[in-house]
């Protein structure tokens, strides 16, 4: 008799803490603003020349200069141009491969466009996680059509001041998602080099959150980015670099969404 007693005991244990850990999961989850599956688009825009903010420089920023392009050299004048575009969204996390899908199409394209990624969370302070761009567990999304040996000059467009602890301002129309300073900027703040590289991806595959190095010529097609850490970051803002001839037809539309 005892031992039945103990018995109902536990399952009534079992059962409470499996409710518990339900519980929690619902209300972690419904604090995320986004909705999966959708089908809306939080970001739609198409982006111009006019829209670079910073350049000619090789580099973007990290706690140490991160070159722009693998293997190249941070000073060695192959330059691109920099625009900051926010996603509006964050990786879905009831998913089982959590991630942002991000569409995109170009026109006008005259040299090589390359891809990153920042991560956000407001309680760091700003922007302390990206990813890698070389060595192990390195991706990225590069575009090259009709490469050309002449940089455009864009007028009123100068180099980044900093590579760590500088304010970037995103090129949206609606302006930054989480507008914590009131000019539509992100203050980047990497505590050391070799730290945040582990956590943020760019993926050709959803099912593999560890990200890959992907270089293409396709001048529209999709790609995905995903953090794999432990904190959850609240927001994603894309890095677009692009090199060579920037015409009055370049164009660039990016579309994101939660698959």
């Amino acid at each position: 008799m005892q031992f039945r007693v103990k018995l109902v005991v536990a399952f009534a244990v079992f059962g409470l803490l499996i409710a518990t850990v339900f519980a929690v999961q619902w209300v972690y989850l419904s604090q995320t603003p986004y909705e999966a599956g959708t089908g809306e688009y939080y970001l739609d825009e198409t982006f111009t020349a006019s829209s670079f903010m910073y350049g000619l420089q090789s580099w973007a920023p990290y706690a140490s200069k991160m070159p722009v392009y693998p293997q190249n050299s941070v000073d060695d004048g192959s330059g691109f141009y920099l625009m900051f575009v926010d996603l509006n969204a964050t990786s879905n996390l009831s998913s089982t491969f959590p991630n942002v899908k991000v569409d995109y199409s170009f026109t006008g394209l005259q040299g090589t466009a390359a891809f990153h990624v920042y991560g956000y969370i407001g309680s760091s302070g700003g922007i302390s996680w990206r990813n890698r761009v070389e060595g192990d567990g390195a991706s990225g999304f590069y575009v090259t059509n009709s490469p050309s040996a002449e940089n455009t000059v864009l007028e009123g467009v100068q180099s980044l001041s900093e590579y760590n602890q500088v304010y970037v301002k995103v090129s949206n129309m609606a302006g930054a998602s989480f507008d914590d300073f009131g000019d539509d900027t992100y203050f980047m703040k990497f505590d050391k080099a070799g730290g945040g590289l582990n956590s943020l991806h760019i993926t050709t595959e959803p099912n593999n959150p560890s990200g890959n190095v992907t270089m293409t010529d396709a001048l529209s097609g999709s790609f995905y980015v995903d953090f794999t850490g432990s904190r959850v970051q609240e927001d994603f803002i894309l890095m677009v670099a692009v090199n060579g001839t920037i015409g009055g037809d370049f164009g660039l539309h990016l579309r994101s969404s939660e698959p």
